[in-house]
């Protein structure tokens, strides 16, 4: 039914004030003879490291990943509005215009440390240069535009930009997931590394359990064959999903780290307005309303609300 557009990250781990003091307190007690550098990209730490690159990387791949679905959109408007004007020159219409989109952490210079190798870095470069190309498509699209030349092409133009803008989009894309696939083991690894003595260990385990959750139920709802299968899960995962949210609720922030009580609470808020928006998607399966889609759009908008309160959270 819906169709796949854009991959999504994964998860973004760093740690309190008040915790990184007390995980670098203990790191330097366990080995004296390491310098630990945190603003360095070899820090001396390698879980810190790994840790560091991964957030660079999600928050790098969402702002490509924003640009592209805006970039698609403005495509598609651009061809629409040719085609209109060709098929009825007298009509009044007015030409499509293009929100721009900061490309600063799109086109952030990311290093990988060398706790994992130069196949990281290749990926990382590969993102960054075909952002690049994209945005030079971007650039050539607006002139042709501004200049009105699709007069001229009939609207020749604009195929060719798609041809090369989703080849472009397609390696974009597969570097980011072979990057994400790599470092998913190893980033889960130095996150639990990480937390063996963080304050709120339970606090954001629980809460990550919580955000994978909505990642998938987002991205079942790509790849929907049979109907009443999906009805099914759609309700087995909103109990779940309900089960886990209750337990978080539960679960209070202690006393000595009541600076992170408003972003935890900030985060449940976003998983309970997915819950409802999760009712507001079975009321439309369960009535066959046309308006499914849209609502599993507003479903996906809910789950980066959610993505956004978790990184904040654990921020």
């Amino acid at each position: 039914m819906k169709k796949i557009t854009i991959a999504a990250g994964i998860f973004v781990l760093t740690c309190t004030a008040t915790s990184c003091d007390k995980i670098k307190e203990k790191l330097s007690q366990q080995d004296k003879t390491t310098k630990i550098n945190p603003f360095s990209v070899d820090s001396g730490n390698e879980s810190q490291d790994i840790i560091a690159f991964n957030n660079k990387i999600v928050k790098m791949d969402k702002a490509q990943a924003d640009y592209i679905k805006s970039f698609e959109e403005g495509l598609t408007s651009m061809d629409d509005f040719v085609k209109n004007a060709l098929e009825n020159p007298n009509a009044m219409r007015f030409t499509p215009v293009s929100t721009p989109i900061s490309t600063f952490i799109a086109l952030e210079e990311i290093k990988a440390p060398k706790v994992l190798g130069g196949e990281y870095q290749k990926l990382a470069d590969k993102m960054n240069s075909t952002f690049k190309d994209l945005k030079t498509l971007q650039e050539e699209l607006s002139a042709y535009k501004n200049a009105e030349d699709w007069k001229d092409d009939k609207g020749k133009k604009i195929a060719e930009i798609k041809a090369k803008a989703d080849k472009i989009i397609d390696e974009n894309r597969n570097a980011a997931r072979q990057l994400f696939t790599k470092l998913e083991d190893k980033a889960d690894k130095a996150e639990v590394e990480m937390l063996k003595n963080h304050p709120l260990k339970q606090q954001i385990t629980q809460s990550k359990e919580i955000l994978d959750l909505t990642q998938k139920i987002i991205d079942d709802s790509y790849d929907i064959k049979d109907e009443a299968a999906y009805k099914k899960l759609f309700a087995q995962q909103y109990q779940q999903l309900e089960k886990l949210y209750n337990r978080n609720l539960e679960n209070k922030i202690p006393s000595a780290e009541k600076n992170k009580e408003s972003s935890y609470n900030s985060f449940n808020n976003a998983v309970n307005t997915f819950l409802g928006q999760m009712r507001i998607v079975q009321r439309s399966m369960n009535e066959n309303n046309e308006q499914l889609m849209s609502d599993l759009d507003d479903l996906e908008r809910e789950a980066k609300n959610v993505l956004g309160r978790y990184n904040y959270f654990v921020d």
